[in-house]
């Protein structure tokens, strides 16, 4: 009856190894997964869903949406999916290679949607930062590459669990189903891939000499005439 079966020391790292592309987040991070019941609610907003405003915008910077790129060690950048002429940062400053944990790109994409909502966008074209600080033609196609990026996203993490019904009764009418959109689910730390990504952050741009913080692309390096 024991046939095929593999003792894994570590089950959750085995499958996040397993299900995942290689990132260094797997090696550093004691990663672990928790038992959370979505917030659901319709009507009842949470900080996450209040009207455009220094509150709002708060608690999605906290989620690290506006964090800097990381540094990825060279000898992890081909495991991690990163090609020999990607761009990468002088020895002089600690060598490695410039990415982005897609994770924390793809809640910056939620939250330039959120931005774009009809009742949001005024508040937001007016203050004119970020992604408002461009063209109303390159915002528009900005929105719609983090729509697209969320949907591919989505697709290719399809959730699988099921959302089970429950009986509504509206004042003065028959009961009727509802689904149940506060259900549980099996999450991978997210906080602890936060901190990471937040640790191994690059420096802010005016703390370093750009001209040379950049390795310089050398003799067949893939060098595009047009935003890929």
């Amino acid at each position: 009856m024991w046939a095929g079966f593999r003792w894994v020391p570590d089950p959750y790292a085995f499958c996040i190894r397993h299900t995942s592309q290689y990132s260094p987040i797997v090696r550093d991070v004691d990663m672990r997964y928790d038992v959370i019941r979505f917030n659901g609610s319709l009507l009842k907003a949470n900080v996450f869903r209040q009207p455009a405003g220094p509150e709002v915008d708060a608690a999605w910077e906290s989620l690290g949406t506006d964090y800097r790129s990381v540094v990825i060690p060279a000898d992890q950048a081909a495991q991690s999916g990163l090609l020999p002429d990607q761009v990468k940062i002088n020895e002089k400053y600690g060598g490695g290679f410039v990415a982005n944990v897609e994770g924390l790109h793809q809640l910056h994409c939620l939250n330039l949607l959120r931005k774009g909502l009809y009742y949001n966008f005024e508040h937001y074209h007016a203050l004119g930062q970020g992604p408002f600080s461009n063209s109303d033609h390159v915002l528009k196609y900005h929105i719609t590459h983090c729509l697209d990026i969320i949907r591919q996203s989505l697709m290719c993490s399809i959730d699988i669990g099921v959302l089970g019904q429950v009986w509504f009764q509206p004042d003065g009418l028959p009961p009727e189903p509802y689904v149940d959109f506060n259900t549980r689910h099996k999450c991978r730390d997210f906080e602890a891939v936060r901190k990471w990504a937040k640790i191994h952050q690059l420096p802010p741009a005016e703390n370093v000499n750009l001209s040379e913080f950049y390795m310089p692309p050398v003799e067949g390096d893939t060098i595009y005439t047009e935003i890929p």
